[in-house]
């Protein structure tokens, strides 16, 4: 009996601090701003120089696409403002400073879509909804 209380406090308890847990997609994080936002992380905005080509980290910088954060929420807004304005050496994993907008010539609409991207790739797609059972 204790093991399935124990079971139940933990599927109910919140996800620890800096984990992201499934959630539906922002409404600005769609399907052409992901697609836009890989290409700059991967090209011109500098991302993928730091955090690999696909997000999975080096040692200049960390995975960014296994869902824990280390010094914010993740969320799409943070992330914006993460790459608007770079984050300091004394926050970061590696010691070293994430230049704002990656040292790159990027437009706000350029550093929403990198955002997009990152959300993308660190947040677990929602799971769907099971089918009813069909009556024949």
């Amino acid at each position: 009996l204790s093991c399935w209380i124990l079971a139940g406090v933990v599927a109910l308890a919140p996800p620890l601090a800096g984990q992201v847990t499934p959630r539906d997609r922002p409404a600005e994080v769609t399907d052409s701003a992901i697609a836009w936002g890989r290409a700059l992380f991967r090209g011109s905005a500098n991302c993928g120089r730091c955090h690999g080509l696909n997000g999975r980290g080096s040692g200049y910088g960390p995975d960014l696409a296994d869902a824990i954060w280390w010094h914010g929420p993740g969320s799409y807004e943070w992330l914006v403002r993460e790459v608007s304005h770079g984050i300091p050496e004394n926050l970061t994993v590696t010691g070293d400073p994430m230049p704002a907008r990656g040292q790159a010539p990027m437009n706000e609409l350029d550093v929403r879509a990198v955002a997009a991207y990152v959300w993308a790739i660190s947040h677990p797609p929602k799971p769907p909804l099971p089918e009813p059972d069909r009556v024949q």
